[in-house]
């Protein structure tokens, strides 16, 4: 409770307590955006409580206290959840010097709730013994306490007025909101407007910008690019690392700040928007905006991340990634991801020796994730991956692998870049169209359903552009997916015999100098994945235990993957072009006929629900 301060009394001699008035300034906005309007702001409403102290020096702000509801409603929300709702509790606990005067700028700002809730609000303030102004209009400032000849009719007209400008303004946002939704549903975007440079619109993504003369929206390059490398990133890490990275290379968003990890997974990782989609009202439209990524690295965003969550000690942020071949190492048994697991242990400081010294050893196992947490693989044993107490290096043998791999024969093409540019922008092309015309066959589906609901009959010429549009559909998802065949082979390919040198110098100096630090181990992992090959492990599953056994029951080798049509599930490494090259043949011939030849076996797989290029599950 605050002291009031005394005053000695000059005719008796003796003190007589003189009561100090005090006042608490409330502010809210109903937007962030008002937060800095020069109308309706923060500045302006704490400017008028300042000149509301000078008119009233009888007067004290009590502490510094600052109740402060920002983008929030003046209907229901902050009296029972903001901060009137606070100045509301710490009144009826007591906590509040009597006749404490809550200052804010007008009606409309304390309450937008209906006559009758909004004078039970103020009749509330005034009977736990407070009083409450207004700084503007009639008002003038005074103290309001309720017992004012004639006050009660003007504030219920008050609340009125603040109620029904509520109303008013919630029947406009939602008549916009409508009219929106329409325009979207018949894809007229011309409600869009283009950004100017330096001007922030938060009504679509920051990388995209609108062209109002086509009436289309398309990539800004610069953002672009740095979109599609926080997605890559977030496959082998957290918003907070990718946030800390960028922040690292003074990378900034568009307002001239660095990005909040928060802000990435809203704007970026979390968001549809990457996948061309527009939310409006919890629905979505696809097709409004050119896709930056694909549905299938959207999915994989979302697995990594949900990995993280439920084994955060695998991939922390700061701590070594402990498996260098994350998300490229398979078992062979059952085509599950392998983990691998640190450890440590009391072992007698000379081997076969019973009750020595005993010292602490690190040491690294790997195993299959299917076999250990869901007992769906015969592979249960672990192996060794490094143990440097008995001389075992298995990650630094992959790595000599990767390294003397035939590089010469996997690279082909000297046009590499340019062309894996073109492809990757015509299968963001063809998965935007596809979206359009997505969104326009769910249009007509509706609209199908609305005649039969109705019994009418549904005209001849809606179920003809049904089906005018779903031949559309077939025809450009038949492109998409040709195009990401395309895009996986040409991210095998690049000029022969220098990419063998540059890769074996890049591995040479990975080992050399980098092997042992985190963040290098992660970007050595983002590089492998983006040469497209992966790892096998096999590891036996009868015979003698491996981690005795050092190396001689369990390998690995590295390829391509053969991964199943349906499932999704890796089914080993594709032999073909192993064997071509033992026996001579062209190799770059021999790639365009497996395409071919893929092609025609996915589509007879998704035909019958199985791949038929493996023997049938008895």
């Amino acid at each position: 409770m605050v002291q009031t301060p005394t005053k000695a009394s000059i005719s008796k001699g003796e003190e007589v307590k003189k009561m100090t008035k005090f006042s608490i300034s409330y502010i809210r906005v109903s937007t962030k955006r008002q937060t800095n309007a020069e109308a309706s702001g923060i500045k302006r409403q704490e400017e008028e409580y300042q000149r509301w102290l000078c008119q009233h020096p009888e007067y004290k702000n009590l502490d510094g206290v600052e109740f402060r509801d920002l983008g929030v409603s003046g209907r229901g929300k902050n009296s029972e959840s903001g901060a009137l709702s606070i100045f509301i509790r710490e009144a009826e606990k007591g906590n509040l010097p009597p006749n404490t005067c809550l200052v804010c700028s007008d009606m409309s700002r304390l309450t937008r709730e209906q006559p009758y809730e909004g004078f039970t609000l103020l009749k509330r303030i005034w009977d736990l013994g407070h009083t409450f102004a207004f700084t503007e209009g009639r008002w003038r400032g005074d103290i309001i306490t309720g017992r004012e000849r004639g006050i009660l009719g003007l504030v219920e007209i008050a609340i009125d007025t603040a109620s029904t400008e509520w109303e008013r303004k919630r029947d406009r946002t939602n008549g916009y909101h409508d009219k929106v939704e329409e325009m979207l549903k018949k894809r007229d975007l011309s409600f869009f407007k283009s950004r100017r440079e330096g001007e922030k619109i938060s009504m679509y993504p920051f990388w995209l910008n609108f062209d109002e003369n086509k009436n289309e929206f398309y990539i800004i390059p610069k953002w672009g690019n740095l979109v599609r490398r926080i997605c890559d990133m977030a496959l082998t890490m957290g918003a907070k690392k990718i946030a800390w990275k960028l922040k690292k290379e003074g990378i900034k968003n568009v307002s001239g700040s660095f990005f909040a990890p928060n802000t990435l997974r809203q704007t970026i990782l979390d968001n549809r928007s990457v996948l061309g989609e527009k939310i409006h009202r919890s629905k979505s439209y696809t097709g409004i905006y050119p896709p930056i990524i694909t549905p299938e690295q959207f999915e994989s965003i979302n697995s990594a991340k949900e990995e993280r969550i439920l084994k955060p000690f695998k991939k922390a942020p700061k701590r070594k990634m402990v498996n260098l071949f994350q998300g490229l190492i398979f078992c062979s048994h059952c085509g599950g991801l392998m983990q691998v697991a640190k450890k440590e242990q009391f072992k007698c400081k000379k081997s076969n020796q019973k009750n020595g010294e005993k010292i602490i050893i690190q040491y690294e196992n790997i195993y299959c994730d299917r076999a250990k947490t869901k007992r769906t693989c015969s592979a249960t044993n672990s192996a060794p991956y490094i143990q440097n107490h008995r001389n075992i290096d298995n990650e630094l043998v992959i790595l000599k692998k990767i390294s003397n791999h035939r590089w010469e024969e996997y690279f082909t093409d000297e046009k590499h870049e340019n062309d894996l540019k073109i492809e990757v922008e015509k299968r963001q092309l063809f998965l935007h169209e596809r979206n359009k015309i997505e969104q326009q066959i769910n249009y007509l589906k509706k609209a199908n359903i609305e005649y039969l609901k109705s019994g009418r009959v549904v005209p001849i010429e809606l179920e003809a552009l049904q089906k005018q549009e779903q031949k559309k559909y077939d025809v450009l998802d038949k492109k998409y997916k040709r195009a990401i065949l395309d895009i996986q082979n040409l991210k095998r390919k690049k000029t022969g015999v220098q990419a063998r040198k540059d890769i074996q110098k890049r591995v040479k100096s990975f080992i050399e100098k980098e092997r042992f630090d985190s963040e290098k181990r992660e970007e050595f992992n983002i590089w492998l994945k983006e040469m497209g090959l992966i790892i096998v492990s096999n590891i036996e599953i009868t015979g003698s235990n491996p981690r005795k056994s050092i190396n001689s029951n369990y390998y690995f080798d590295i390829g391509i993957g053969m991964f199943d049509f349906i499932t999704g599930e890796l089914r080993g490494l594709n032999q073909v072009e192993d064997t071509s090259f033992a026996l001579g043949m062209d190799i770059e011939e021999v790639r365009k006929d497996q395409v071919i030849r893929d092609e025609h076996y996915k589509k007879v797989s998704l035909e019958v629900s199985r791949d038929i290029r493996f023997p049938k599950a008895s």
